[in-house]
Order: C-alpha cells, then sequence, then structure tokens
C-alpha cells in the first residue's frame, strides 16, 4: 500500500484510534468560513422572522400579494458582542427601532439590543448579553487588608 495507512497498524496495537493526515491551515480556515457564514445565515434568518411582529416590518402590496418587508441587514459581525448594521428602509426612523428591541431581543438570546446610527440610513445593532448593573460599595469592614512591602 502506499502512502500513509489510515487503519492500525503495529504502533497502535490495534486500537481503534488510526492516524490521519493533519488538517491544512487552508482546510481548518475553510470550515470556520463554511460555519461562520451558515451563522450568519441563520442569525439573518432569525432577525427577519423576530421583525414580522414588530413596526420595523410594515405590510407592502405588490402584484404578487401582499408581504412584509424587514430592515435588510448589510454586515454582520460575530464578535462577542454580535453586531449588525441595518440599513433603514424608507419612512423608518431609529426610533422604530428602538421600540421593537424589546420584542427583537428574546428572539436572540439576549437581554437588549443597543441602538446607534451610522449615517444616514443605517443603524449599529450590538446584542448586550446580559444588563449591567451596578454593584454596590462593599462596607468598610469588608475590605481585603493589602499586603505592603511584598
Amino acid at each position: 500500500m502506499f502512502g500513509r495507512q489510515h487503519q492500525s497498524d503495529d504502533r497502535d496495537h490495534g486500537s481503534a484510534h488510526a492516524w490521519r493526515w493533519p488538517r491544512s491551515e487552508r482546510a481548518r480556515r475553510r470550515d470556520r468560513q463554511r460555519s461562520e457564514s451558515e451563522l450568519i445565515a441563520e442569525l439573518k434568518w432569525q432577525w427577519r422572522s423576530a421583525c414580522q411582529g414588530t413596526a420595523l416590518a410594515p405590510m407592502v402590496y405588490t402584484p404578487s400579494g401582499p408581504s412584509r418587508v424587514v430592515p435588510i441587514i448589510g454586515h454582520v459581525d460575530l464578535g462577542p458582542p454580535v453586531v449588525f448594521t441595518v440599513r433603514i428602509r424608507p419612512g423608518q426612523t431609529i426610533a422604530d427601532f428602538v421600540a421593537a428591541a424589546p420584542a427583537i431581543a428574546p428572539a436572540f438570546g439576549v437581554a437588549d439590543l443597543q441602538i446607534t446610527p451610522l449615517v444616514p440610513q443605517w443603524v449599529k445593532i450590538v446584542f448586550v448579553t446580559h444588563a449591567l448593573e451596578a454593584v454596590p460599595d462593599l462596607p468598610a469592614e469588608l475590605h481585603f487588608p493589602t499586603r505592603v512591602g511584598a
């Protein structure tokens, strides 16, 4: 047999772990890009589904029938945190996105959406995974002593 053996050889003593060719960097990069593109496609689908029940998806009547149109995602940064760059549809404002954020956030399993304007007709939406809470100061008797001269 030519090349490396894929079956167990004498060194493996019949174990189930056979030697395999090491994966190239190009193959690992291709697999990573494939998985990222699948994740981005899933996030875009979730965005469309989450926006359906909000004011961000108005009903548009076309010759083929009525349909809902949602703001289009221009770019996805997988982060962390996940960031969308979204094109605002004609007639929509930043306030529409802010009002729809509490309804959209649970669809992505995040606590909140932080919405900031970028340029006219584009907004940046950042997924906030947990709500920031103020931590109270520790009482003086609970402060840990610091070591001097160590």
